[in-house]
Formats: C-alpha cells, sequence, structure tokens
C-alpha cells in the first residue's frame, strides 16, 4: 500500500557567520547528492529565538537537494541535521541551525524538536509539521505556518514547477 511516499529533501538553514554556513552546506551536499535550488538569503523577521544562543543579526534561506527520500525517513535525516549542528558548535552553543523539510508537488513538511499543539510527534523527539500545502494554483499557507514560509511562497511555487 505505498501511495504517494517520495519527496524531495529541503532544509531550512539559518547562521550568522558565513563560514560556518560554508562547512554545513559542504556537509549536505556531500551527504545528499548537492543542491537543486535555493532562495536568496534573508533576515528572518522572528528570529529573537536564536539570538541569545547565535548571536545576531542571523541570515536564512531554504535549500532542496537533489535527493529523494522515502517520507518515513525524515526522522532520522532531522536527528543527523542536529548532530551536523552540534559539530559545528562553539562553546556550546550552535551556529546552525538545520531544519529538515520534504517538498511534493502537494505539500511542504518541516521537522522539528520543539512542541506545539499542531505538530506531529514521530518519535526520538523528532516532531513534523505541515506548512505548506498546494491548492488552487498555489502553495496556501495555515495559522500556523512561520512567516518565513509565507513570505518565500513564491519560491515554493517555482521550484514546483521545475520539478513537475
Amino acid at each position: 500500500m505505498k501511495k504517494n511516499t517520495d519527496a524531495y529533501l529541503g532544509f531550512a538553514l539559518m547562521w550568522r557567520e558565513d563560514h560556518f554556513l560554508s562547512l554545513a552546506e559542504d556537509k549536505l551536499k556531500k551527504t545528499y547528492s548537492g543542491f537543486f535550488m535555493e532562495s536568496l538569503s534573508f533576515e528572518p523577521q522572528f528570529s529573537r529565538y536564536y539570538h541569545k544562543e547565535m548571536g545576531a543579526p542571523l541570515y536564512k534561506k531554504f535549500v532542496l537537494t537533489n535527493t529523494v527520500i522515502d517520507k518515513s525517513t525524515i526522522k532520522d535525516i532531522k536527528i543527523e541535521a542536529v548532530s551536523m549542528e552540534d559539530s559545528l558548535r562553539v562553546d556550546g552553543k550552535r551556529t546552525v541551525n538545520i531544519d529538515p523539510f520534504y517538498m511534493d508537488k502537494d505539500q511542504i513538511v518541516v521537522s522539528t524538536s520543539k512542541y506545539r499543539g499542531n505538530r506531529i510527534y514521530i518519535g526520538d523527539g523528532v516532531f513534523v509539521e505541515l506548512e505548506l500545502f498546494y491548492h488552487h494554483g498555489s502553495f496556501q499557507p495555515f495559522v500556523w505556518t512561520y512567516t518565513d514560509y509565507k513570505d518565500h511562497i513564491p519560491f515554493f511555487n517555482d521550484l514546483r514547477k521545475k520539478l513537475k
């Protein structure tokens, strides 16, 4: 009963120093066959949660890899991403935040280690959240969708067209 279980793997990357972003990207490109497409870098509007640990200003971008995954593997990929973050820590603090997501023609699902009421627990400290769904010719947000994802709907729509 295998239906619609494949999706493209992507990452939301947040950093302060470009050096650490480069190290993280090198690891991700090696592990996941390079990047298919990436958004422009931007300063996230609601990132104060990370300022104490990572400093400010912070920058963020979305990247889609060349790797197609089985959606059920997102938990293991999130655990690997946390390990990558840990390997780049300085004085116990993260230098890069790496949030894996998957994308298919209908949805963008983000993995996280933080609980909120709308997130679904999938084990080993990992939750998933449907951020955007495709309806009426465009990806659509939910009330809980992060502003970063809402602001980048044109990017995700463009990705969807290129992947079709």
